[in-house]
């Protein structure tokens, strides 16, 4: 698959996410595309964003209660410097 297509694909798999209609579909549909571990993965992901947001610990505490490197909490970090300003305040919003 070259980078066009894997584009198209994501841009329809964001549309058809967008249109679920419920919470307990929105589940069913992520647990149909996502194995345990990539569950997981992401599930982590969003407890470092999350920690990351509130600026209520250091990455080694995240690190220490997360369970997870220092270099996952780091990419985290890395990626978090480059999020557009309206997402940023969009989660400021929900995570805090």
């Amino acid at each position: 698959m070259d980078q066009s297509q894997s584009e198209q694909a994501w841009q329809s798999f964001m549309k058809l996410c967008q249109n679920i209609p419920s919470k307990k579909l929105l589940n069913d549909f992520m647990l149909l595309f996502l194995t345990h571990e990539e569950k997981e993965s992401l599930t982590t992901r969003f407890l470092i964003v999350q920690e990351l947001i509130r600026e209520e610990m250091t990455q080694r505490e995240m690190s220490e209660r997360l369970r997870v490197s220092i270099a996952k909490i780091t990419r985290g970090s890395n990626a978090m410097k480059t999020i557009d300003p309206n997402l940023k305040r969009f989660l400021e919003k929900f995570l805090k």
